[in-house]
């Protein structure tokens, strides 16, 4: 199980207390902090602004939705069996000339 924030126990947070107070010391260490914060308070104010500006564009934009489906795949198909029997009407319809009655019996050797 993860304890802490950011799977980061208590101790370890300590240590890394210590060691900034050790690099920066207790002089710079509020103005670190400040700044810090600043940044913070900027980062979580551009992600409220660009995920506003991402549902507004979402919800802005209305989604063409079907009322029926299946009323749209019969027209298609419909449209589809229409397209394909005139086709077939348009076709010219030729005589049978079938080529089994111009051939000839084949010669067997006896």
């Amino acid at each position: 199980m993860v304890d802490g924030f950011l799977g980061i126990g208590f101790w370890e947070i300590l240590l890394v207390f210590v060691v900034i107070m050790a690099l920066l010391g207790p002089r710079r260490l509020p103005e670190i902090a400040g700044r810090l914060g600043t940044l913070l308070r900027r980062l979580k104010r551009a992600s409220y602004d660009l995920t506003s500006a991402l549902t507004k564009e979402v919800e802005g934009t209305p989604l063409k939705q079907d009322e029926n489906p299946l009323s749209s795949i019969k027209q298609a198909a419909s449209d589809l069996k229409s397209s394909l029997t005139r086709e077939v009407k348009d076709t010219p319809q030729k005589e049978d000339d079938s080529p089994r009655d111009e051939a000839e019996e084949p010669k067997t050797e006896e």
